[in-house]
């Protein structure tokens, strides 16, 4: 069971997600940020990276019960076997208790976490890692004095009126 606590003010943590594959007709590979994600809370980054690997896994491999035109078309890698699966290993981790557990307790210690399977298609990368966030003076909230009206307690928070011109009707 991962716990939010409350945000620690000196620290965030920075997520993303790469996917490295062959370019087409190339002895080349292409790298590619799927996405970047920043938080001050590691349930808020664990539950992004979640998101983010079911993403991935669905978009290599739909799920079997899927009703999409596609999954009719798509036939078994035969080398899959010896590359291994990378949606497999995304939604393992993605629905496993214990892995985001350990996840949340590497993040929380102060040590980057990061996920990285290949098959295929490709290598695809979930990273999350603690960063300082520098505090401003002038950045944390201070005390407004607040004006009152005539009657004693109330708060003056009357919004600014524009003043409605007139119609002429012809």
């Amino acid at each position: 069971m991962i716990v939010s606590g409350a945000a620690d003010p000196m620290r965030g943590y920075r997520c993303e997600v790469i996917a490295e594959g062959p370019v087409y007709g190339k002895d080349q590979w292409a790298l590619m940020v799927l996405g970047t994600f920043q938080t001050p809370f590691v349930s808020r980054a664990l539950r992004w990276l979640r998101c983010q690997a079911l993403r991935i896994a669905d978009g290599l491999d739909p799920a079997p019960d899927a009703t999409s035109p596609l999954c009719y078309s798509l036939r078994p890698v035969e080398c899959a076997a010896q590359l291994g699966d990378a949606p497999t290993d995304l939604r393992n981790w993605a629905n496993s208790d214990w892995s985001r557990q350990s996840a949340y307790d590497q993040l929380r210690d102060g040590e980057p976490f990061v996920l990285a399977t290949a098959d295929h298609t490709g290598r695809y990368s979930l990273a999350a890692w603690p960063v300082d966030v520098p505090v401003q003076a002038d950045a944390l909230p201070t005390r407004r004095e607040q004006s009152t009206n005539s009657r004693s307690g109330h708060l003056k928070h009357r919004k600014h009126r524009r003043k409605a011109g007139s119609l002429l009707f012809r």
